[in-house]
């Protein structure tokens, strides 16, 4: 009784909060700007489908909670751009686009944005890619740039450069990776490790990093939100592996964070050279590690066990067909390396329009930024 207290009291919250951001969002004459997303597994909606590799999660429990199923998403239902493209666009109703490499994301004019996440992929080029096909940040820039050269210019709302250059400075570019860049880096008699220690890895991948921001901006990115390595050493396959005394593996959670350091003075760097950029920090870090270790506190009954059942020689997916927990939204993981739906609203709703998580301001505040 007491968990579903708890569930009910979180649930009621979210609902109230959530009526909130819409009125607080209509109250700044709210215009729900296109969102371009590059990203892993986090971000993923379903690109690895249409790749050659064995890393694709189409299959249920997966999407268990996704209205029509799995799609090929890493979780049970919505991930964080999922939850700010609904929030943003509630009113016209527009769905979720799909993922860049469906066959029907281009069919229809579309100006709401792309997503070119893709699981197992890095910020460099062959993180992974020993697993099977994955699209590295390089080639989800390159992608973009077709984008904005070639699909955009073809629709009749961007049909001269000054109207897609409008858009472009008005769209939200979303960031989220290097996670697997340091699961590799953590693998025995890894290249990376070799090459580089601690410190230097981080600096590397954080100038990576910048260099491909960078890009982005020069093909007209303006607004751009980029998170933080998530505590890699709190994952439910870490944990079973190296066997930590504490809640956690902080001495790889330590690594993680001599990149998330490095990331921050990247991004004010970045700011400072690149003529009317805005950067913001999604402080995911500490946030996620906060509910790990106190999840009562944050709504979550469990923090430690994954919702569905996996192989724990594999690669930590669910295994197919398999029944899911039923309190999903009481458990911070949903697989053995993903987080639950109910974790990633929980960052969507602190990002979209709560303060702290992103910095200097949150998605709200940067779309109506000029």
């Amino acid at each position: 009784m007491a968990m579903n207290t708890t569930s009910s009291l979180f649930a009621s919250l979210s609902f109230f909060f959530f009526l909130f951001v819409q009125s607080e969002a209509r109250g700044l004459g709210w215009v729900a700007p296109p969102l371009y997303v590059f990203g892993d597994s986090v971000m993923d909606p379903g690109n690895n489908v249409f790749l050659n590799t064995p890393v694709k999660v189409n299959f249920t429990p997966y999407g268990i909670d996704f209205p029509g199923g799995p799609t090929g998403r890493f979780t049970n239902g919505y991930t964080i751009v999922d939850f700010w493209h609904k929030w943003s666009n509630k009113r016209s109703h527009e769905p979720i686009p799909l993922p860049y490499l469906h066959p029907f994301s281009k069919q229809k004019s579309n100006t709401k944005g792309f997503n070119y996440a893709s699981g197992t992929a890095g910020i460099l080029p062959n993180t992974s890619r020993n697993i099977g096909e994955n699209l590295p940040l390089g080639q989800q820039v390159k992608l973009f740039k077709e984008t904005a050269k070639q699909y955009l210019p073809s629709l009749g709302a961007y049909n001269n450069r000054a109207k897609l250059s409008n858009a472009l400075s008005k769209s939200i570019f979303v960031v989220c990776m290097g996670s697997n860049d340091y699961i590799n880096y953590l693998e025995p008699g890894s290249n990376t490790s070799k090459l580089y220690n601690a410190e230097q890895f981080g600096e590397f991948l954080v100038n990576e990093l910048g260099n491909h921001l960078q890009e982005l901006y020069n093909l007209g990115a303006r607004k751009f939100v980029v998170f933080e390595i998530a505590p890699l050493g709190c994952l439910p396959d870490v944990i079973d592996k190296t066997k930590p005394s504490t809640i956690c593996d902080e001495q790889i959670n330590g690594l993680v964070s001599i990149f998330n350091t490095n990331l921050g003075v990247k991004l004010n760097e970045l700011k400072s050279i690149l003529n009317g950029s805005t950067f913001v920090k999604a402080k995911s870090y500490q946030f996620i590690h906060d509910i790990i270790h106190t999840p009562l506190h944050h709504g979550f009954s469990d923090s430690r066990q994954p919702c569905c059942a996996s192989e724990i020689d594999g690669r930590g997916d669910c295994k197919p067909g398999t029944v899911p927990c039923q309190g999903r939204d009481s458990h911070v993981f949903w697989d053995r390396m993903h987080p639950t739906e109910a974790l990633y609203k929980h960052i969507a709703s602190e990002c979209f329009n709560g303060k702290g998580l992103c910095t200097p301001m949150n998605i709200i505040q940067l779309a109506g930024k000029h």
